[in-house]
């Protein structure tokens, strides 16, 4: 009797199972490519592009391989109080710093800002055109770009601050995983590639399927194993890798974060934003802030709300970088 039990419960197990599994099978043969589409798409992001001012150094440096990216350095106003990196948002310009840290200048913080290849002046990859989401390509620009930082700050400051906004941030973060002259984080906007995709799978998989009670019962782990499939599609198709953020966040170690969101994100929902807050948060390594502001949409934070902007992200950076080893004034620091 105990093995007609135990057979019986094996099977009603195992039924579950094998239809997950040739659910999951339809829906990667049938719809896995119409997912991979609409993961190319690209959004209409309301992109903002800066425009050169007279006392800045622009530049060319070397970047991965043989390739050139645009840089420029906005010195401080004054004596020199820190460094900070800006990583600029998909599809705008190294000046759109400005937008979003010019207060900083004045303040003492040098701004070093960049394009990424495929962006901007810098030059572009063959065969590659850059998406909205982060790839391996966009996360060896900003290591290069660190890498030129040491160099250019040797003597001056030991470690810098980064401030990114939206997919810059995601790139900047990944290239901040151990290294040592990264002392503290700014993220505006940021998301990931996973924690995105994941609660969207099922509005997509909605537009070319009528069994709404199924997709409804699936459980998250099996639309994230379908993203992983799309992941992989379209790595290959693209020659890129998709570096994973959420594993970045878990290594930052001891390294600050303050992660900034806007509240009215249609598009990064506040809760995407906050997983991976939460990420920082369960790590247990260093201070972690996280701001929701309040009437903001994407990357619209310093619009919305100035003033506790420039509060926040000024008292982050005193905070957490470390005093410069030889102040010097403006005219006196040199390429």
């Amino acid at each position: 009797m105990f093995w007609i039990i135990a057979t019986i419960a094996a099977i009603l197990l195992a039924l579950p199972i094998g239809c997950l599994i040739l659910i999951w099978l339809y829906i990667y043969v049938y719809y896995l490519s119409y997912i991979a589409r609409i993961f190319q798409e690209r959004p209409l992001f309301a992109i903002n592009r800066g425009q050169p001012i007279e006392d800045a150094e622009d530049m060319w440096i070397d970047g991965p391989g043989n390739s050139r990216l645009r840089l420029c350095v906005l010195p401080s106003s004054g004596r020199l109080r820190g460094v900070v990196l800006f990583a600029p948002e998909y599809g705008s310009n190294r000046w759109s710093c400005l937008d979003y840290s010019h207060f900083l200048r004045d303040a003492g913080y040098d701004i070093v800002s960049y394009e990424p290849r495929g962006q901007g002046e810098s030059d572009s990859i063959e065969g590659y055109k850059p998406l909205h989401w982060v790839t391996d390509f966009e996360v060896a620009d900003a290591k290069a770009v660190l890498g030129w930082m040491k160099r250019r700050y040797a003597g001056q400051v030991s470690s810098i601050g980064v401030m990114g906004i939206s997919k810059g941030a995601g790139a900047a973060t990944i290239a901040s995983v151990n290294d040592p002259f990264v002392e503290c984080l700014v993220t505006d906007g940021m998301f990931a590639v996973y924690t995105t995709v994941v609660p969207y799978m099922r509005q997509w998989v909605k537009i070319y399927s009528r069994l709404h009670w199924l997709q409804n019962i699936l459980p998250n782990w099996f639309y994230g194993s379908l993203a992983k499939a799309c992941f992989f599609m379209v790595q290959r198709e693209r020659s890129c890798r998709f570096p994973s953020i959420e594993g970045a966040l878990r290594h930052l170690g001891e390294k600050p974060t303050l992660m900034i969101h806007g509240e009215k994100d249609s598009y990064i929902r506040p809760v995407m934003a906050e997983k991976l807050h939460l990420i920082v948060a369960q790590a247990g390594y260093a201070t972690h802030d996280f701001w929701l502001a309040p009437g903001a949409r994407h990357n619209e934070a310093y619009a919305k709300h100035p003033e506790e902007y420039r509060t926040r992200v000024l008292a982050f950076l005193d905070d957490h970088l470390p005093a410069v080893h030889s102040p010097m004034p403006v005219g006196a620091r040199g390429g």
